[in-house]
Order: structure tokens, then sequence, then C-alpha cells
């Protein structure tokens, strides 16, 4: 391993500024759930040798190619700071309405000084400077770029797993993934998620049905059919994209625990997170109805499992007035 000069951490920053993780980490914001505490490091829960989708690239892109390298600490990079520079947003915002304004302006101060950085390391990888990748022994990743060293940390550790996965997506956004994974073998492509869907509606004197291959939703007669057709498609829409993104999940070794899927918000932005395993596995859709009806996605998971494990279909029927729907 090749001896560092410089260590660029978070915690390296907040003392450069004068700061310490405690007072980083008390509750400042409302809007913060999850202090980050011990940045430098990510530990993954699960056994012994598991490792996330993340990691598995992480460690196969070590001996990739010097190209390949630059291209995924580029990305990993803009994905930083992006994410810094969020989160000084998030505290300028928050100084505001807060009667600890000083603190947060401080702090907002700091991060934003740590998200500055990355544009020099990423002006570095453009002028073709060496770029090392590290998967430490606790599964962080470090990043050195011509000495200089970055651990790719979020600022909020429970952001962690979906900022991993937005990094993958961007890199594989203009790269070929597959490569990287442990597949199941030559399998048939997926279908894209954005390909139309095509329901099949049913009207009676006592109900509307939308039908889409074993799943119905079911409204009563007196509805504003226009609306009903709005919602219907919205999510034939989220649960087809679903059970597309976790077949790809799935045939690249993602362990898929159905007991252990939930769906939360990301902060910022209108997409949501699909937590997919204990081990943090995440996938980032958008996914407004299934987010806002908890119920549904137990209801639904029926018959994602078959669409994903290419089972006989299970039919589902689901009422419209469960989930607030009827009159939406």
């Amino acid at each position: 391993m090749k001896t560092v000069s410089r260590l660029i951490t978070f915690r390296h920053w907040l003392r450069q500024a004068g700061l310490t993780m405690s007072c980083a980490c008390r509750p400042l914001f409302s809007v913060i759930a999850t202090c980050a505490v011990a940045l430098v490091s990510v530990v993954v829960a699960g056994q012994p040798g598991q490792v996330t989708r993340f990691q598995s690239m992480a460690q196969y892109l070590q001996d990739a190619s010097p190209e390949l390298r630059r291209d995924f600490a580029a990305a990993a990079l803009s994905s930083v700071a992006s994410a810094y520079r969020a989160e000084a947003n998030l505290a300028r915002n928050e100084s505001r309405k807060s009667s600890r304004h000083e603190s947060l302006r401080t702090w907002s101060a700091t991060v934003d000084g740590f998200a500055r950085q990355m544009p020099l390391l990423l002006e570095d990888i453009e002028l073709g400077l060496p770029v090392d990748l590290t998967l430490g022994a606790e599964k962080s990743l470090a990043i050195t770029v011509a000495g200089r060293t970055v651990i790719l940390s979020h600022p909020r550790l429970n952001e962690q797993n979906a900022f991993e996965q937005e990094i993958i997506v961007a890199f594989c956004a203009t790269h070929n993934c597959e490569g990287f994974m442990s597949g199941n073998g030559d399998l048939e492509p997926i279908a894209v998620s954005a390909a139309p869907i095509r329901s099949n509606w049913t009207f009676t004197s006592q109900e509307s049905l939308c039908a889409y291959h074993g799943i119905t939703l079911r409204f009563r007669s007196a509805v504003d059919i226009a609306r009903a057709r709005l919602v219907c498609e919205q999510l034939l829409q989220e649960v087809v994209t679903l059970a597309n993104e976790l077949t790809w999940q799935q045939r690249h070794s993602v362990d898929i625990e159905w007991g252990q899927l939930a769906i939360r918000a990301t902060p910022l932005s209108p997409g949501h997170i699909v937590q997919l395993n204990a081990m943090g596995d995440s996938i980032l859709v958008t996914v407004p109805l299934l987010y806002s009806s908890p119920e549904l996605l137990s209801d639904v998971l029926p018959w994602l499992n078959q669409r994903v494990s290419n089972q006989q279909e299970v039919d589902i029927v689901l009422d419209a007035d469960r989930y607030g729907w009827q009159n939406r």
C-alpha cells in the first residue's frame, strides 16, 4: 500500500475548523435524525465476510485499470461534494429559525469548506494524476488522488447506504457494471422500467377495475374515472419499476430479504430509498404511492415476489378505499 501523505476526512476538516465531532453531533437540527459519528468508517451489520453491492464493486475496482479507477473516483467525489453542499444548505436554512443559529452557521461553513476541497481533487483526476482505491478492514472505501485521501462518508450516517447507491447509479450510467458483479450467468435482459404499461379496465354498476398481469385495483362505481386512471397508472408504474429494480439486484447476487423491505424518503429530493436486506443494500426509486401508504408495500409483496422470482402469476386485489384513493 502506498504511503498516504494527506488524509482529508471530515473529522480532519472539523479539527482544522476548531470543532469536534461531539460539538458537531449535538442535536442542533430537528431535521437530522442521526448524528454523523465515526465518519471515517462505515460498519456494516451482518455476518463476517458479507459485502454489499457497493463493497463488491469497490473490491473489483481496486485492481481495475487506471482509467476505470479515475472514472469511479470522479463519480464518487462529485457525490461527496453534492452531499456536503446539501448539508451546508440544510444547516443555513435551519439557522434562520433556530435559537442555536451561531452554531448552525459555524457548522454550515465547516461542511461547505470540506465540500470545496472536492473540485480540487476532481481537477487532479482530470489531469491524469494517479488514483488508488482502498477498501478498509471495516469496509470503508478510501480514494487517494495524488497522495491525498478521502474516506467516502455521508455527513449523516443514516444516509450512507443511499449515498453509496447514488455513486453506483452515477458510475454505471456511463459504464457497463455487469462485469463488476458476480452475476448468475447469462440471463435474459430485464425489461426497462420506463416501458409503457397497458392496463385493462372493466366497468360495472358497482365498481371499476384496473388490472395488469395479476394485480387489480378496485374503485367503487362513484368515482372520477379520469383521476382513477391516473392513480392506477401511477401505482402500476411504481410496482413494475420496483419489481424490475429488484430483479436487477437479484440478478447481480444481492440478497432480497422480503421481510426487510422498507421505503423511506430521501432528504432534499423527491426520490425514495428502498432497503433490500439487513446488510443495508438499497436502491433509489421514485414511488410516492408506495411510500405514502405504509400498508401498501406489504399488500403488493406477494405480487412483487412472484414477478422477481419468475414464479406462477399471483393475483392480488387492492381496494382504493383502503389507501384513501377513492376520492383522490
